[in-house]
């Protein structure tokens, strides 16, 4: 099973995808990020800066692939915590908690960040 990210409305290159393994570690930085929340979810670090909020996404939108739909406003602040997460060197800090931790989430990172910044024009997306 895999996520595949689409465009609300379609556009040429509007759909992102990620495997099970890669959406585990891109979950686990959009909590501890602040970008989503709940399902008995905590952050671990609770690094200042992070904490979540009203616009903070409810992550059942991300733990299954069933039609959930992301409108711009939530994708836009998924990705300005992404990109804060990576300047504030969080996710180094999360994935040093981990023995084999991929080289590549930070690439993950960007790449889902770079997608969600594109959608916020295509009124979101849908987790499929």
């Amino acid at each position: 099973m895999g996520y595949a990210f689409e465009f609300e409305r379609p556009a040429p290159g509007g759909s992102f995808g990620l495997n099970t393994y890669q959406m585990g570690f891109v979950r686990e930085i959009m909590r501890e990020a602040g970008a989503a929340a709940g399902q008995g979810l905590q952050q671990a670090l609770r690094m200042p800066g992070f904490e979540p909020g009203k616009r903070t996404v409810d992550m059942e939108k991300f733990l299954s692939n069933s039609d959930w739909h992301v409108s711009a406003e939530e994708a836009l602040f998924i990705a300005s915590r992404l990109r804060l997460a990576a300047s504030e060197h969080l996710i180094a800090e999360l994935m040093s908690f981990y023995d084999d931790a991929p080289r590549d989430v930070g690439q993950w990172i960007d790449d889902f960040a770079r997608f969600n910044e594109l959608s916020a024009t295509h009124d979101g997306y849908r987790v499929r």
